[in-house]
This record gives structure tokens, sequence and C-alpha cells, in this order.
């Protein structure tokens, strides 16, 4: 009989174990390979540029969702605050107030419902699905009501070239994307508070036990979630130039496919912030190599839906985790 070593060794290198570990990335390399030889506008510099514009307010928005996954919760809110940050920021830049004043209203008011929701999972006991599903739908109505159901547009606004100017060749919103992303990383992957984060994700019995206060911790990434909520809703509808009714509405399945991406990246089977990047980056390929290539928008729904299955699939050696996955 094998020793466990050998055993541990010989899975490692077992074929279901690699394309678990690989899966996700091998399919992203080929996308990128498959859609560069179909088109070769696909692979030139300024559509890499346009990829990383497009994938910058879903990978933000992202990264919100999975500061709160990590925190061994779920987060649906951004479904509501995504649109009604963006409709109150454009709304207040339209009624002639300074982009600075409609910034604050925007982000101010996903922090309060973030807090909110995090009071109620944290201190009220209410599980985060429903407590975020909840959010979502109150906030969905409270940015009908201040729309009443049309887009706020801020066109001839110069807050709208933020999303245009460039960093040394670099898009201003990838820049900011990008650092967001540096940001939560070095949190989360590389501090103190980002493993007391990630162990009341893990275990939050366990957490307590060694000291760790899960409260609060859980309170401040809801809170903290409602800050990149807002920010990716407000440079989403800067590309836009206005807020379109329901934007986060919209986002809502693209940002999940995300996260359930990251968790397949590696074979960790667990939330994480390099693979929000990898599945923000993918999903944004298709998406603009289909446009590229000429086809209806629906076709680009039907190949995010074919590509998620497949990477869900090829990375994950244990079938039963497809049929047991949660939001987490």
């Amino acid at each position: 009989m094998p020793s466990p070593r050998l055993r541990l060794f010989t899975e490692s290198r077992s074929p279901g174990r690699l394309l678990e570990v690989w899966g996700s990335i091998l399919t992203f390399v080929a996308i990128v390979v498959v859609f560069s030889a179909l088109s070769s506008s696909f692979r030139t510099t300024s559509n890499l540029v346009n990829v990383l514009v497009q994938s910058a307010p879903m990978l933000i928005i992202a990264l919100g969702v999975t500061l709160v996954n990590m925190a061994g919760e779920t987060d649906l809110s951004f479904g509501g605050t995504v649109g009604l940050s963006a409709s109150l920021f454009c709304g207040f830049i339209a009624g002639g107030e300074s982009p600075a004043l409609a910034a604050l209203v925007g982000v101010g008011s996903a922090l309060v419902f973030g807090l909110l929701n995090g009071l109620m999972v944290s201190y009220g006991g209410l599980s985060s699905f429903i407590a975020s599903l909840s959010i979502m739908f109150l906030t969905q109505g409270l940015e009908y009501a201040y729309s009443g159901g049309q887009g706020l547009w801020v066109r001839d606004h110069p807050i709208t070239k933020v999303v245009t100017v460039s960093v040394g060749g670099v898009p201003v919103i990838v820049v900011i994307a990008l650092v967001m992303f540096a940001a939560v990383y070095v949190l989360m992957h590389q501090t103190r508070t980002g493993l007391h984060i990630r162990s009341v994700g893990l275990s939050r019995e366990a957490a307590r036990y060694a000291g760790i206060h899960t409260k609060p911790i859980k309170l401040m990434m809801f809170t903290l979630a409602g800050f990149f909520f807002a920010t990716g809703g407000i440079l989403n509808a800067l590309r836009s130039s206005g807020s379109i009714i329901y934007s986060g509405q919209r986002l809502l399945l693209p940002v999940l496919a995300v996260t359930f991406i990251a968790k397949t990246i590696l074979g960790t089977k667990m939330p994480n912030v390099p693979g929000i990047l990898v599945g923000a980056l993918m999903l944004a390929s298709i998406a603009t190599a289909f446009t590229l290539l000429g086809y209806e928008f629906y076709y680009t729904v039907i190949a995010q839906g074919v590509v998620l299955l497949f990477a869900a699939v090829l990375s994950v050696n244990d079938r039963s985790i497809i049929l047991q996955e949660d939001l987490r």
C-alpha cells in the first residue's frame, strides 16, 4: 500500500488534479489564443486597453463582494447599491452640484447601506443572503424613485473625461482599478488583519476561540464593500456618460460569475483576490471579442455561460462541489 506522502504526490500529478489547479487558467489562455486567431484586432494593444477599461468597474465591484465572502458571508446588495450610487452621483452633477459633493453623496449612500447590512448580519443575527437581498430590493426602489425610472446623463460635463484621461498610456479608470486591487490583495494576503478576516471566513467559532472579534470584522467588511460598490458604479456610469436605470442589476450575474471563477483559480476552492482579476479579464475578453467579430450581444451572454460552466467542470475534481456551491 503506497504511503500517504507518495499518494499525495501522485494525486497532485494526476490529470484530474492538474485540471483542478490549472483548468481556469488554461481556459483563459485558450480564449485569448482562439480570439486572437479569429480577429487580428483582438491582439492589438488598443484592444488590450479596451479589455482593461471594460473590466475595471466589474473588477472593483467583485473585489467588494470578495471582501465579504472572505469573511464567510454573502452580499447581493450591490445589485441595488451600485445603481443607486451612480444615480445619486449623476443626478447631483446634472443638478449643478460639484463632482466632489456628488461623489460624497454617492459613496456615502453605499457606505450607509453597507453599514446597515453589516449590522443586521453581525449583530442582528440575520442571514447575510436574506439581509443583503432585502437591501438590494430597497436600494433598487430608491434608485427608481430618485431617477423617476429614467437615465441621468452627464454627457457634457468635464467629469466624464476621467475615464478617457491616461497616465503613461494607461487609462485612469484602469489605474484606479489596479490600485484598489493591489490594496485589497495586500490587506487580505499580506497583513495580520487579512489573516484574521480569512480566519473568520474559514471558521467563526475557531476564530472566536483564538481571540478574534468576529462581529466587528464582519461589520467592517460589509461597510468597506459599500465603498467598492459605489466606486465601481460611479466609474461604470462615467463610461456611459450617465447612469442607466438598474445598472447594478445588470452587473449582478457577471460579478457573481467573476467571484465564482476566482474560486476555481489554482484549485483554491475559496474566495481569493488574484482570481478576481482573472475572472474579470476573462468575461471582458469574451465581450470584447464578440463585439469585434460583429456578433449580436446575446451571443456574448451565451459564450460567457458556456465558458463559466466549462471552467467549473475543468477546475473542480470533486464534481459534488459544483452542486453544493453557494454564493460565498
